[in-house]
């Protein structure tokens, strides 16, 4: 599993090339919640999410060697994003296998950063052996979205400009798509203050590191629609799933209807515009299912909202 150490050596890695993004409060959300409530909000990141952390700590280690070569990885939107940013501003190439369900603002975001990119089958779990026999083929170092360790430590500074920020904070919230956030920030918020609590939020609908961790091993589920896309996994790694059975405190699960109820409510209290699967921790802290302190964050992951999802939510 990574240490905090690894998280402060990425810090010193990444720190000139993404913003140290703000920790906001509500006054309205927080009277809606009942305690104060503050935003990590990386929808305000370099590239709309959290993702350029990682991309940038995991590029920025490999040797000159295997820059030259470039990088690989699959992605349907927000990782492939941070990895094409990433390697443009360092002047490598990157190629990037989305599937063809890819939302097109995100593919056409990828372009706009230098990628090369294949679109390929209807999921990531079509399109990632694609990826990974192109990189193998081709000896291109291949960047996971989630089961890398330099990945983990770089999403993991934000939880550092969390602590740093509000040090005495009760409890913060985190979305968990893959685990490589939440296994990140859980390292740097239980090494720094051990009575934070740290709790993960999932959408009902996909809820993979939950029924894994309740099951004491790794889990496979039946994935479903939720409107938050960006939080999509039908199992989670085991470096993942290790770092989060240690370190998280409770898990909660939320609707889509909830998600998109804090979805709306950030647009219209904070002015923010912040896709569904950034908006879930402040879902499941309004869902009251979890322990809530005096003194809550909640992560803001990202700001790549489209137009469908959009418009299904202001239906809803």
């Amino acid at each position: 599993m990574i240490q905090i150490s690894d998280i402060w050596e990425a810090r010193k890695r990444i720190s000139g090339y993404i913003h140290t993004t703000p920790l906001l409060s509500s006054e309205s959300i927080s009277r809606i919640a009942g305690d104060f409530v503050f935003f990590k909000c990386e929808n305000m990141q370099k590239t709309g999410s959290f993702k350029v952390r990682g991309a940038f700590n995991r590029i920025l280690s490999l040797t000159e060697e295997q820059r030259q070569k470039g990088v690989c990885c699959y992605s349907s939107g927000n990782h492939a994003q941070a990895v094409c940013y990433a390697a443009k501003a360092l002047g490598i190439d990157a190629y990037v296998y989305m599937p063809e369900t890819a939302t097109p603002s995100k593919v056409e975001a990828c372009r706009c950063y230098g990628g090369h990119i294949t679109q390929y089958g209807k999921t990531g779990a079509d399109v990632f052996p694609i990826a990974k026999a192109f990189a193998e083929e081709h000896d291109i170092f291949y960047i996971d979205p989630v089961e890398d360790p330099y990945i983990m430590a770089g999403q993991g500074t934000t939880g550092l400009e969390i602590m740093e920020t509000l040090p005495d904070v009760d409890a913060v919230y985190v979305q968990v798509g893959g685990g490589g956030l939440m296994s990140g920030i859980a390292t740097a918020v239980k090494s720094l203050s051990p009575s934070t609590r740290v709790i993960g939020v999932e959408p009902e609908n996909m809820n993979c590191m939950n029924a894994s961790v309740s099951a004491g091993k790794i889990t496979r589920i039946e994935r479903r629609y939720s409107i938050a896309d960006g939080l999509a996994g039908d199992a989670p790694g085991p470096m993942a799933f290790e770092t989060v059975s240690r370190y998280v405190d409770e898990f909660i699960t939320v609707t889509d209807d909830e998600i998109a109820r804090a979805t709306l409510l950030l647009m219209e209290r904070t002015k923010m515009v912040v896709e569904p699967s950034g908006a879930c921790a402040l879902a499941g802290l309004l869902s009251g299912k979890a322990t809530q302190g005096t003194k809550n964050v909640c992560m803001i992951s990202g700001g790549n909202v489209n137009n469908t999802v959009l418009s299904e939510l202001l239906r809803r």
